[in-house]
């Protein structure tokens, strides 16, 4: 019996962080779609309603196999427009995802200049970064990892071949210049562990970076302070063996943006918000930094 409690119990976890991953991903990516137009991410309505009956009841019982989603990606074209027609992908998460099941990746449609072979490579890599993600909410990093790989495939499509795979160091330095304001921009998965939150405000402060952190389902953390400062931030929560208390590969966070300027926007103080995303955009609209927020966070250009 006891097994059997256990068992329901841990379907009831990872149903609940599923119907979470799915609220904040509906969120990002539909954010500026118009009610009568097709949004960029669209969930299997019926399973859903369904894992939330579970949650609401506590019944495991009736748990739906699998939730699917298509998701349109919209990929950079070279002169930085969004122009083309995107990849469209289809996610499959079964019963146990993200638990112990990884989320199942189909490459649905690519735009022209990719081939057939790159498609089939397309879906394979993104596969592997879903096996990789088992534990950790992959819909975003899938995304992410797709618009990246099929807008370098334009910008290189005379030898698409020889791109090499990118290993997850996505921090590009910026001009050692000690009078420059760096910012920088990251998505986590999730921020919901207490210690951890109180982990990223204590490193921040100790580096003199302002900014925010938004806890929950996704996790945003914007710094801003000196450039040096700002890099060793990043490889603090990247995870390094020499500095305890990074949160290593396995946690789930890109580097999404960075940026400089000659004096800070941010409020020099860094600060915790809540789980608000409609919060940290406001106060970036105050600070001058919405166009970054929108770009490197929501992916709106």
């Amino acid at each position: 019996m006891v097994g059997v409690e256990a068992a329901a119990s841990g379907i009831l976890d990872a149903l609940d962080r599923v119907v979470l991953e799915v609220e904040a991903m509906d969120a990002i990516c539909n954010a500026d779609t118009e009610e009568n137009d097709d949004k960029d991410f669209v969930v299997s309505q019926q399973a859903l309603e369904q894992a939330q009956s579970c949650l609401d009841e506590a019944n495991a019982s009736d748990a739906p196999s699998q939730i699917d989603i298509e998701a349109f990606v919209r990929t950079e074209a070279c002169d930085g427009n969004t122009s083309n027609d995107g990849v469209r992908l289809r996610m499959s998460l079964p019963l146990g995802y993200p638990t112990i099941h990884s989320a199942s990746v189909t490459v649905v449609h690519t735009p022209k200049f990719v081939t057939r072979s790159n498609h089939d490579t397309l879906s394979s890599k993104l596969q592997a970064i879903a096996n990789d993600l088992i534990g950790s909410e992959a819909m975003m990093s899938i995304i992410s990892e797709c618009r990246s790989i099929v807008s370098d495939w334009e910008c290189n499509s005379s030898d698409i071949d020889a791109i090499s795979e990118a290993e997850d160091d996505d921090v590009t330095s910026l001009p050692n210049d000690p009078a420059c304001i760096s910012r920088r921009w990251i998505w986590v998965h999730h921020i919901t562990n207490n210690d951890r939150r109180k982990q990223i405000v204590i490193e921040a402060n100790e580096g003199n970076l302002g900014g925010y952190l938004k806890a929950g389902y996704p996790g945003v953390v914007v710094i801003e302070g000196d450039a040096v400062a700002c890099d060793d931030f990043v490889v603090w929560i990247k995870g390094n063996k020499s500095r305890p208390g990074g949160f290593g590969r396995n946690w789930g966070h890109h580097v999404r943006g960075e940026a400089t300027a000659e004096q800070r926007q941010l409020p020099e103080a860094f600060e915790e918000l809540e789980d608000d995303m409609g919060l940290l955009g406001s106060l970036c609209r105050e600070s001058n930094v919405e166009d970054e927020f929108r770009e490197f966070i929501l992916q709106q250009k």
